[in-house]
């Protein structure tokens, strides 16, 4: 008995000296090539190298032979490997007696003699992986195959939960190659036979079952599976291997049908994985850094992460009207984050679409309103995840369903306003069946929106009075509108004719039609321009992005618009914005007002305070009015407003203004603390 267990303690030294042949060998074969291009006759050192490569040959040769005596290796392959590794080390022998004898001959069988040899050393350790890995370890895929479980309810207990267990932490040592214990763990079949302590699901003595009372022993028992040294099951493994053996070890059951706690239900739905695209761009996508994201904001383009944390992202170039290739280099560096692009209302045309293909996890992408026709479609249909696109107002036509047909993902495709009729959109139904559509003919009369009344000749500023006139593409559409800023209803003036107005008005106004959805309210700030100002410069010059025509923008009675890089709008990023303005004579004033912007996904905001102080020798300034308003605690609208601000009739020849910035995103923003933004356009003085 005792010599038994000294051969089985001699057997498992066999991985201690098995890899050490392995690597003097390797390194004689390179030791003879560097001795040939040096010419040297420096012999000794090789042969040394050759010595112990036939020593270590032999011990691990012997404890091989006594570690596959004590079983638990298929018979098959267990012979190759041994024969193979007596191959190598009689080769290895006769390759240091051949380096030591000076005949000629044995200088001819040498060189070929260690090609044979470094072959079999590969062989032989190619049949050891295999057996202590599983066949094929050295060429196959060192992945586990993962199953994607998309409704864990549904899911197959063993096969979809059990089974991946075992595979990742059991079956090296219990193939059919490596059957430690005689026990296979690899089927549902080998796993009820058991090995040779009978099976694992079989309860000792009462207790728990054999195979939960061998993970719970100490580690350091040689009985504890699996055994010391090799990766062990986690807490939340074990736990799930406990529910599948209380359910009676049920190899063909959903998990729906079993009994689970809810400690055991929480690990259970934590397998459940989002097989959408979406879900596995997320999963695998890198965190994009702030800065990159602050700079780009800073440069004119609105990214914003698709949800916080998220790594993915929304890129939105939407109504800019000088969009170049340069814009989309820009963007190359994240290019496989982005998953949403918006060029709507933009100059992008049949030119510029060879810039998307790069854009490879493009999920939605919207061209409405822009120049391309159905050439553009070369280009995006090789965005093979896209699975919404917006066509609406552009100039395809049916022959771009050639390419449609080859987006297998596509899902939403918006084709109003196209010359596309509803019957060659009925034959692309037939070949896309799931595809939603959304056509004119599909909602013509099935409660139609009415679009948006406008302002005729529309001027944001008067002198002395100015006559409003609003009209509709629908003549028999009745527009309802206020003019003290308060939203109109039916209710409100119906208008009949030009609206006159003398002093500074915000004015709503909307469409009305019967049987028609109306439209949206549109609101427009007209100021009276007042004062004009002589001269005005700034206390700093603007980030250099947005200069405008420098301090003469906040005088030139030029409205900046949504589109904050249409040259008429002043920034600063993390700084108030200061300036003093000039009469020539001094003016009595009471009223100053300020235009900005707020666009939160650019990080823009409107300013959270103004002060305005007044001099009439530039430099005993009195301070008139200082106005602190709050930090939106909430999401809002893209928006351009006038603020006005009110005092005491004065007299001043110079009139110096702050405009505060809230400097950092506030906590709710996606980028929170990032440098925020103020754009000042103009500023008026009545």
């Amino acid at each position: 008995m005792q010599i038994h267990l000294l051969t089985i303690q001699i057997g498992n030294l066999h991985p201690l000296f098995v890899h050490l042949p392995i690597g003097i060998l390797t390194f004689a074969f390179i030791l003879e090539i560097y001795l040939k291009i040096k010419k040297s006759k420096q012999t000794d050192i090789a042969k040394l190298a050759l010595g112990l490569t036939a020593i270590t040959a032999l011990f691990s040769l012997g404890t091989g032979w006594l570690l596959g005596d004590n079983g638990g290796y298929d018979e098959l392959a267990l012979s190759r490997h041994k024969w193979m590794a007596v191959g190598l080390t009689v080769c290895s022998i006769l390759l240091f007696v051949l380096r030591t004898l000076p005949h000629n001959w044995c200088k001819k069988v040498y060189v070929p003699l260690f090609l044979v040899t470094l072959a079999l050393l590969g062989i032989t350790g190619h049949l050891g992986g295999n057996m202590t890995h599983g066949d094929d370890f050295l060429f196959k895929e060192h992945t586990l195959s993962e199953v994607a479980i998309v409704d864990i309810n549904k899911a197959n207990a063993y096969r979809d939960i059990i089974q991946p267990i075992l595979d990742s932490k059991c079956v090296s040592c219990h193939n059919a190659n490596k059957a430690k214990g005689e026990l296979l763990l690899t089927s549902k079949a080998s796993i009820i036979a058991g090995g040779e302590n009978g099976s694992i699901l079989d309860s000792i003595n009462g207790e728990a079952a054999s195979l939960l009372t061998r993970l719970h022993l100490p580690l350091d028992d040689k009985l504890h599976m699996p055994p010391k040294g090799k990766v062990q099951l986690t807490a939340e493994e074990i736990s799930l291997l406990k529910w599948w053996i209380k359910n009676n070890n049920c190899f063909d059951c959903t998990v729906e049908e079993t009994d689970a706690s809810p400690q055991t239900k929480s690990i259970l739905k934590t397998l459940e994985k989002d097989t959408t695209a979406l879900g596995i761009l997320t999963a695998t996508a890198e965190i994009v850094p702030l800065e990159w994201i602050s700079k780009m904001n800073a440069n004119g383009y609105s990214v914003i992460p698709l949800a916080e944390k998220s790594p993915l992202l929304i890129v939105t170039l939407a109504s800019k009207k000088n969009i170049t290739s340069k814009d989309f280099k820009y963007l190359n560096e994240y290019a496989e984050n982005i998953v949403e692009l918006n060029l709507a209302y933009t100059n992008f045309n049949d030119d510029l679409t060879s810039a998307l293909p790069k854009f490879k996890n493009l999920l939605k992408l919207q061209l409405q309103k822009t120049k391309i026709t159905s050439a553009a479609l070369k280009d995006i249909e090789k965005l093979s995840l896209l699975e919404s696109l917006n066509l609406y107002g552009t100039a395809v036509k049916s022959d771009a369903f050639e390419h449609i047909k080859k987006l297998k993902n596509l899902k939403k495709l918006y084709l109003y306003q196209t010359a596309i009729t509803k019957t060659e959109l009925a034959s692309l139904k037939k070949e896309k069946p799931n595809l939603i559509t959304k056509h004119l003919a599909d909602t013509l009369f099935n409660n139609a929106v009415l679009n948006n009344p406008y302002i005729v000749d529309a001027s944001d500023f008067f002198n002395d009075k100015l006559d409003l006139q609003l009209e509709h593409v629908f003549k028999s559409a009745t527009i309802f509108y206020t003019t003290d800023g308060t939203e109109p209803d039916t209710t409100a003036t119906k208008y009949t004719s030009p609206i006159r107005i003398k002093e500074s008005k915000t004015v709503k106004f909307f469409a009305y039609k019967k049987d028609w959805v109306q439209s949206d309210v549109v609101t427009a700030n007209i100021k009276k321009s007042g004062l004009l100002l002589d001269s005005i410069w700034l206390q700093k010059k603007p980030h250099e992005n947005y200069i405008g025509d420098g301090a003469n923008t906040l005088k030139d009675l030029k409205r900046g618009t949504i589109n904050f890089q249409d040259g008429s709008w002043l920034a600063y990023q993390g700084e108030n914005l200061n300036t003093t303005i000039v009469f020539n004579e001094p003016k009595k004033i009471s009223t100053v007002s300020i235009g900005s912007l707020t666009k939160p996904t650019s990080w823009i905001f409107h300013p959270i305070g103004y002060k305005v102080w007044v001099s009439n020798n530039n430099k005993d300034f009195k301070l008139l009015k200082s106005i602190k308003l709050p930090i939106p605690k909430k999401y809002v609208d893209d928006a351009i407003a006038f603020y006005d601000i009110t005092f005491e009739e004065t007299e001043a020849k110079f009139v110096k203004i702050e405009v505060k910035n809230i400097t950092k995103n506030p906590v709710w923003h996606p980028n929170p603390g990032g440098q925020s933004w103020v754009f000042v356009d103009e500023i008026l003085i009545n």
